[in-house]
């Protein structure tokens, strides 16, 4: 029996509930050097590790729903403001804290602060080590 919720507009394009997207279960991030880029989501972002996933490889928690999978190994490419790419938002109370805490510790910053979204929103993005643009949004 299906037990996911119908999906008003997968149904209208014809795709099966069983079929459709309903959320996002974590999130990936392959990075070039893991033991650099490991204390960059540990320490600086303050991510909790959950569990090693082999040597070169951990999965962090978010919250108590949701994670981010860290995986080193993988061949760097150019990553610029403008280049195709996907990326992510994390959550935080403050994200202009959070901007200054970056910043100082030397990440570099795509924007010069954050931005304004209106509604007490502010967003900002960022570089990881190995070069990934990620995203912040939170209050002042």
């Amino acid at each position: 029996m299906d037990t996911q919720p119908e999906n008003p507009a997968a149904t209208e394009q014809g795709i099966s509930s069983r079929s459709a997207i309903t959320g996002i279960s974590f999130v990936s991030v392959y990075v070039d050097d893991y033991q650099t880029c490991y204390p960059f989501y540990a320490d600086l972002l303050g991510l909790k590790k959950k569990y090693d996933m082999g040597a070169n490889a951990c999965f962090f928690e978010i919250g108590s729903e949701w994670g981010l999978y860290l995986e080193g190994g993988n061949d760097p490419r150019e990553i610029t403001p403008k280049s195709s790419r996907s990326s992510f938002t994390l959550s935080v109370p403050s994200a202009g804290e959070l901007y200054s805490r970056l910043k100082e510790s030397g990440i570099k910053m795509v924007q010069a602060e954050p931005m304004d979204m209106g509604q007490g929103d502010f967003w900002f993005q960022f570089y990881d080590p190995s070069g990934n643009i990620l995203e912040a949004l939170g209050a002042e």
